[in-house]
């Protein structure tokens, strides 16, 4: 799972944010904030790729537990923030950069949807619940199966130059891994 997730945060990066600028179109500042704001939405997004499951024994409820509410400490806001974020974002500056807002909206909102909800049930938990635990590991492995198997929403972003120039204007889309 961590490789997809390594995987789609580079795609990603690579092309929309961490690409060259065209230096002879510069791109209007409504432009740039937009983007700006694209890329402040993922963030935390980025962090997923980031994340490495922890070892645990598979009989201690405490140790599984604590891997568990590490890594929903990282998915939840990862996804949240970026659904959220993009969801906010005002007029794009292109009908294409809208797409693309609106395609990784629409592949992220599921997955965040599960995630909180699979967050949720174990925060609700005792902490010493293995039903709570295991559903929480098999709502994990589904959320890690869901990302392996989405399109790649940013596929689209590696031809635009436009999105690229604009990308490179952007200070949080420098804040992003490349």
């Amino acid at each position: 799972m961590r490789r997809s997730i390594v995987l789609f945060a580079a795609v990603f990066l690579l092309a929309g944010c961490g690409g060259a600028a065209s230096p002879s179109s510069p791109a209007p500042a409504a432009g740039s904030a937009w983007m700006d704001g694209f890329c402040g939405s993922l963030l935390d997004f980025a962090k997923i790729g980031d994340f490495t499951m922890p070892e645990f024994e598979q009989n201690d409820v405490a140790s599984a537990r604590k891997v568990m509410d590490e890594a929903f400490g990282v998915f939840a806001p990862g996804f949240d923030n970026a659904v959220t974020g993009l969801g906010k974002l005002g007029q794009a500056p292109s009908a294409e950069a809208e797409e693309v807002r609106k395609s990784i909206v629409d592949a992220l909102t599921p997955i965040r949807d599960e995630v909180l909800a699979a967050k949720a049930a174990l925060d609700a938990a005792p902490k010493d619940d293995k039903k709570a635990v295991t559903d929480a590991a098999a709502s994990f492995r589904r959320i890690g199966s869901r990302m392996n198997d989405m399109p790649d929403p940013f596929q689209r972003l590696e031809s635009n130059v436009s999105l690229k120039t604009l990308a490179a204007q952007a200070p949080n889309c420098e804040k992003l891994p490349s």
